[in-house]
């Protein structure tokens, strides 16, 4: 048989995608993206219209700040961010996992605008404090994770379910909305990327992987989406944006101390069970000496990019939720690796508060740009 340069070349791609597939299976697939994977010109264009974006959301979100959600956004901020610290196996794909990203639930919740700002900031502390999310990449990361799906997950979900629906429909537009929102934020990811120009497989290598995998994540985060929602619908439904008040069961701060309650639990206590390894993502496209047959999807040699990446292992106070060597007594990595899991439950529960505390600061003066009133409300 007949073997020219362009089978040869499909079978190669082939044999690519399949262990680029493999791979990225045995490992938890997340929507953080790393500096590696973006162009310098395509990081400032990105962050340039992530910064925008925000700030578009924090004017239209200061005239609907009232006491009440103040004090609601930053309970719910620390709350996803501790949430997204767990990671979960994924059905139907064993050796899998991934964790909730949050933004449709806090769009629900708190409105698009109000929840598009807090889960900004989560993603900001993410990435500032915890190094998870390059510097870089800090604009993709806000407009795929937080941005993008707020307002497409909100939308979808009030097509779906309204005040005075059933939990069937709480549940079934729950579950669309955010297997859309999330599938539309892992799209943008290999785009982005594409453009940057530093893939060394085909576009939709990449791209298929991203879609397959976060199917399955939006189905898992709609469940999780749903039942929290089920909750507040029963026990003080006016909490949620748009509900009337309804048969409120526990008053407004005892609501808010079982939130608060949940996510001290959550990040001290099940934060253990997030993945040691590295996330799919950036095993994808590593380099592994240990696998000679595997080629990186991603080749970047920018000296920029490089420089970037090495400030931001340098300065960040708690990389990869553990304890950096030399600090607080650590005398090197292998002390600091040692130490944690203790480490991890202190990264969740202080990125948690210190969430809680940014988002605070922008609701504050966002509130204070307005005149700090509410509008009249019925308890």
């Amino acid at each position: 048989m007949r073997t020219g340069p362009g089978r040869s070349g499909f079978r190669a791609s082939l044999v690519k995608l399949i262990v680029f597939i493999r791979t990225t299976l045995e490992r938890g697939l997340q929507m953080h993206m790393a500096n590696e994977l973006l162009s310098v010109p395509v990081a400032v264009g990105t962050l340039g219209a992530a910064a925008a974006g925000v700030g578009f959301v924090c004017q239209k979100a200061k005239t609907e700040i009232t006491s009440d959600k103040f004090a609601l956004m930053g309970i719910m901020g620390a709350f996803v961010f501790a949430a997204q610290m767990v990671q979960l196996p994924l059905p139907l794909m064993p050796g899998t996992s991934g964790h909730l990203v949050g933004a449709v639930l806090l769009a629900i919740i708190l409105g698009p605008y109000a929840g598009a700002i807090a889960i900004s900031s989560v993603v900001i502390v993410q990435c500032l404090i915890f190094q998870d999310g390059g510097l870089l990449a800090l604009g993709c990361n806000i407009i795929n994770m937080a941005l993008m799906p707020s307002f497409l997950g909100y939308w979808v979900y009030r097509h779906f379910a309204v005040s005075g629906t059933s939990q069937w429909r709480v549940y079934s537009g729950s579950i669309v909305a955010s297997l859309i929102a999330l599938v539309a934020g892992a799209v943008l990811v290999p785009i982005e990327a594409a453009v940057s120009g530093v893939l060394s497989v085909p576009f939709y290598t990449f791209l298929l992987t991203m879609v397959g995998v976060h199917l399955i994540i939006g189905i898992v985060e709609g469940l999780i989406t749903a039942a929290v929602l089920v909750y507040l619908r029963q026990v003080r439904p006016d909490i949620i944006a748009e509900c009337a008040v309804n048969s409120a069961r526990l008053s407004k701060p005892a609501v808010y101390m079982t939130i608060i309650a949940a996510t001290v639990v959550i990040g001290a206590g099940l934060s253990h069970f997030a993945s040691s390894l590295p996330d799919g993502l950036e095993w994808s496209y590593a380099e592994r000496p240990d696998e000679p047959e595997f080629t990186a999807i991603i080749s970047n040699e920018s000296h920029a990019v490089a420089a970037v990446e090495d400030f931001q292992s340098r300065y960040s106070a708690l990389p990869d939720y553990t304890i950096r060597g030399g600090a607080f007594g650590q005398s090197g990595p292998v002390e600091a690796v040692e130490a944690g899991a203790g480490w991890q439950s202190f990264a969740a529960v202080s990125g948690s508060a210190a969430t809680m505390g940014l988002i605070w600061l922008v609701a504050w003066l966002l509130r204070t740009r307005n005149g700090g009133q509410d509008a009249p409300r019925a308890d």
